[in-house]
């Protein structure tokens, strides 16, 4: 099963925030994590097609922000066949909920998706525990979700996942077990994977939790920490992780109240990472690192070679005298 499109270098996003959503979670602000709070009423199937025509390559269009398949089925065909106004080669990708896909309405979605060049089917799975669920007002279940993801890997779509660490209720063991059993039901080609940290925004009622002391964000360094470990598992399983972290952004930054924001959080999760490969081949060194990759432990303060030696058990220009750059 391969990805229709791969290689394609441009990319065709429209924001479509909270438009098909049955409602909202409690974490969730679609528009301050697509940077416009008007963005999605201004998507239009015209706009879209004027926008393909102009392409002289091929491009991915991307319809990111809501959940896409659970749009009026007119409005959503229309924007599929907007694909017709690109150039040759052009895929469709797009975010939705696993159980958009669920039940009669879900099988015949699938069957009309197969007319058209799909790209990547991205699904937000923050979580397969269902208590995790509940509480974050996700209308999911785990054993639902594997079925699907079955059923379209059957139909031969390219699957995205987009999954969570931090959120309420949730611990690092089950957001571990989660990518596990995601990578037990994939098939040998690599599915796309995205890792975000729960962040506490204004306006949400994860927020209104929050200052009851109903819920304590991680903090940044447990937050990259579990990203790192977390990412590692999901490379060993196939994974092709293609981002940790949210996209930063101005209005990002200005509505998080409380949780691990870093606008390089990305970069952090991967210092960890590296360093657990490192300690996990030679306990007490010596570590041989390649120049590309030096910056991941040397960047942000050294915390990729800090967490190295707390790792090691020995002081910093111990571990740091051990490495070789090749």
């Amino acid at each position: 099963m391969s990805r229709q499109g791969k290689g394609i270098e441009r990319r065709v996003v429209r924001f479509i925030p909270f438009q098909g959503c049955a409602r909202r979670c409690v974490y969730c602000d679609q528009r301050i994590i697509t940077h416009d709070a008007s963005v999605g009423d201004e998507v239009s199937q015209s706009a879209v097609r004027d926008a393909l025509s102009s392409m002289s390559e091929a491009v991915e269009l991307c319809f990111f922000g809501g959940s896409f398949a659970r749009l009026e089925p007119g409005l959503m065909m229309e924007y599929m066949r907007s694909i017709e106004s690109a150039p040759h080669g052009s895929v469709v990708t797009f975010s939705s909920y696993p159980g958009d896909f669920n039940g009669e309405r879900g099988k015949a979605l699938i069957k009309a998706l197969r007319n058209y060049p799909i790209g990547t089917i991205e699904l937000g799975i923050p979580s397969l525990d269902p208590h995790v669920l509940e509480v974050c007002g996700r209308q999911d279940d785990a054993g639902d979700i594997k079925k699907i993801l079955a059923a379209l890997q059957d139909e031969g779509f390219h699957i995205g996942v987009q999954t969570m660490i931090g959120l309420p209720g949730q611990t690092f063991e089950s957001s571990i077990l989660d990518v596990e059993t995601l990578g037990g039901v994939m098939y040998p080609d690599s599915w796309d994977l995205r890792i975000y940290p729960c962040l506490v925004l204004r306006g949400t009622e994860l927020e209104a939790m929050y200052r009851r002391g109903e819920y304590l964000p991680l903090e940044l360094d447990e937050a990259a920490r579990q990203s790192g470990a977390l990412l590692r598992v999901a490379e060993r399983l196939g994974f092709n992780v293609i981002r940790v972290g949210l996209h930063d952004s101005v209005s990002l930054k200005k509505s998080v109240v409380a949780g691990p924001y870093h606008p390089a959080f990305g970069e952090l999760a991967r210092s960890e990472k590296l360093a657990l490969e490192l300690f996990e081949k030679h306990p007490k060194g010596p570590w041989t690192v390649k120049s590309a990759m030096i910056s991941q432990l040397t960047g942000h303060g050294a915390k990729g070679l800090r967490r190295l030696a707390e790792l090691a058990s020995m002081p910093l220009r111990a571990a740091e005298s051990l490495i070789k750059i090749i």
